[in-house]
């Protein structure tokens, strides 16, 4: 019979392997070095399925985090990552079960979001559904002017200069909550530049001696030419001369250079952004900007050969508890949100004012995306909840 449990840090390496044997089975590094909140030792909320031998034979990683959203409310969140069955065992359903258990892990733990790198009928089924929006803006070279007579330098960023990142990091209204250790940590491992099969690089813009905005992208295997004569940059599993992505420099990724992370006021972000191109020698640069920073975008758009077209945030979302969801995302609106929705026990959503039922897909509109129809009976204040992109620094 098929135990299927919570993992014991113990049984994290073994997980590990499965997941390599799976997603990297020729490729370094590991999935335990891209993806430390699933496999470092601590406190595991990841689930696996154990066939009647003890060996693990599915595995769902399950990570925590805490939002910042809006500059207010503050929302709990899990996110699924590395999901894996043995070949011998694929057909079980053993996946379907896993999901079950992290759902109501997640409820547990008064998460009201679950984020999944995916959108297969698996995830579907259980109600995670695409969410939000995003412009995708691609760069090229292109004399970018520093806006109100201010001189930047750009430079690779260096370990020292990770607590100024971190104050970059949280200044943003819409954040992945964490200490500058775990930035550090996200950085060093450098995981969806992993995915990519791309170099990821960290640069500055300096304004005087204080960081005014920073860029995580990847970029091509490649000669590299550090921006500012910097030697002793931030490094990344990813970094050319790290052993392991010796193994991978000689095979191109096919993904364009792509931003990561970015952080700073949008004056000094759209400036350093818009630099990198023509600084890293790059024909373009993709980057993808949440709808909540339209200031941001207009700056970008606003470059000398840009090009911006809306996409749906990267994944999809399982929404675990929307009354849960409401609560903590209660400092967001100026009127409580009972004023717009009603969430029954069963948790069906129904308009305040007129009590029209919404379906799924409906209030995920609502909630979410900004683009979402607006009828009389939803009113003009109850705005969307602003989420990060997930897929960048943060990806699980």
């Amino acid at each position: 019979m098929t135990d299927y449990r919570l993992m014991q840090p113990h049984e994290l390496a073994e997980a590990a392997r499965l997941s390599d044997s799976v997603f990297r089975p020729y490729t370094l590094p590991s999935m335990s070095d891209l993806f430390p909140p699933l496999f470092s030792p601590g406190v595991a909320h990841s689930y696996g399925a154990f066939a009647d031998s003890g060996a693990l034979a599915a595995f769902m990683g399950l990570a925590p985090s805490t939002l910042r959203v809006g500059g207010a409310a503050v929302l709990r969140a899990f996110s699924i990552g590395s999901v894996c069955t043995a070949p011998e065992q694929r057909g079980a359903g053993l996946a379907g079960r896993l999901l079950e258990l992290s759902i109501a892990h997640a409820r547990q733990a008064g998460a009201p979001l679950l984020f999944v790198s995916g959108a297969r009928p698996l995830y579907t089924r259980a109600g995670s559904a695409a969410f939000g929006r995003a412009t995708q803006i691609v760069l090229r070279p292109a004399e970018a002017a520093a806006p109100g007579g201010l001189s930047y330098r750009l430079r690779e960023a260096r370990p020292q200069d990770l607590p100024g990142l971190h104050a970059l990091h949280r200044a943003g209204d819409t954040h992945v909550e964490e200490s500058a250790a775990g930035l550090g940590e996200r950085i060093g491992a450098a995981a969806f530049c992993g995915v990519l099969g791309l170099v990821q690089r960290v640069i500055l813009a300096e304004a005087g001696e204080e960081p005014a905005a920073y860029a995580v992208l990847g970029v091509p295997p490649g000669p590299f030419h550090p921006l500012g004569g910097e030697t002793d940059r931030l490094p990344a599993r990813t970094d050319p001369g790290a052993e392991a992505a010796a193994r991978t420099e000689d095979t191109p990724s096919g993904n364009p250079p792509t931003v990561i992370a970015y952080g700073g006021n949008p004056q000094a972000a759209a400036w350093l952004l818009a630099s990198l191109p023509d600084a890293c020698g790059l024909n373009e640069l993709h980057v993808h900007v949440p709808w909540q920073e339209r200031e941001l975008e207009a700056r970008l758009l606003q470059t000398p050969g840009a090009a911006g077209f809306s996409v749906p945030n990267a994944g999809t979302l399982l929404v675990t508890d929307v009354r849960l969801l409401l609560d903590q995302a209660y400092d967001l609106w100026l009127l409580p949100w009972t004023e717009a929705l009603r969430v029954d026990e069963e948790g069906r959503v129904f308009t305040a004012s007129g009590g029209r039922e919404l379906s799924r897909s409906e209030w995920y509109s609502v909630l979410f995306d900004p683009n979402s129809p607006r009828l009389g009976d939803i009113p003009g204040w109850f705005e969307p909840i602003p989420l990060p992109y997930v897929y960048g620094l943060h990806y699980i």
